[in-house]
């Protein structure tokens, strides 16, 4: 019986340390999914909900793919696949727009080219992006690229602003969507009508907010350059 009494008592002692173990990774990855969770910016949380409709859509083929299994219709992606396109640039501006609120962070190009135009200067950097084999003109637009990332660096956004941009483009998600549901449903003829006009009515949200213009503008700034970043794919 002390014998018996004794073996459980080493189970038990090995066991402890085994399930204290346990107890502190459960403690551990509870504490970072809640940190995860405080860290999420409001700009963020606010997007959330818009953007993980739109992924919904797309995780399903999109407007385009849905479309295509349910009706016969030749040359239809001239409309649906920009209905897709366009609500993607939305979401894309709108994400630059919350990553962004505190500054542009340097991309590769100007994370290589930054410190460079400051220790060498700016004739220095052409004359060696030139012997890279880029062209006086190209060199030029990288430096050029370069000034206008280290000045964003630090440039700030009205989050109530931003806030408004999203709230606003919440009914082109909602329609997204409703127009997804009725996908096979409906006449064909209707959908693509609906997807013009909602189309047509993103392009002019992008166009004419203020914000989605300047997140338009600063993501097109940016060059590709293989001769600076050794990224084979860039042109």
């Amino acid at each position: 019986m002390t014998k018996i009494n004794c073996q459980k008592g080493q189970s038990m002692n090995f066991l402890n340390p085994f399930l204290i173990l346990i107890q502190l990774l459960f403690v551990i990855l509870i504490s970072r999914s809640e940190v995860g969770a405080a860290d999420a910016s409001p700009c963020a949380a606010l997007l959330h909900p818009l953007e993980s409709k739109v992924e919904e859509i797309k995780g399903q083929g999109g407007i385009w793919g849905m479309f295509d299994k349910n009706y016969k219709v030749r040359n239809h992606a001239t409309v649906t696949l920009k209905l897709d396109s366009k609500i993607t640039v939305l979401i894309v501006r709108l994400n630059h727009l919350c990553t962004t609120q505190n500054g542009v962070p340097l991309e590769d190009i100007a994370q290589i080219l930054v410190p460079r135009l400051k220790a060498e200067g700016e004739k220095a950097v052409i004359e060696d992006l030139i012997n890279l084999g880029h062209f006086e003109e190209e060199a030029e637009k990288l430096v050029t690229y370069a000034r206008f990332a280290e000045s964003n660096l630090n440039r700030k956004l009205e989050f109530d602003q931003i806030s408004k941009t999203i709230t606003a483009s919440q009914p082109f998600a909602k329609r997204f969507v409703e127009l997804s549901k009725k996908i096979g449903e409906i006449e064909s003829e209707t959908i693509l009508t609906e997807s013009k006009v909602l189309i047509s009515d993103i392009e002019k949200f992008l166009r004419t907010k203020p914000y989605l213009v300047l997140a338009d503008k600063e993501k097109a700034e940016i060059p590709h350059s293989r001769y600076i970043t050794g990224d084979s794919d860039a042109m």
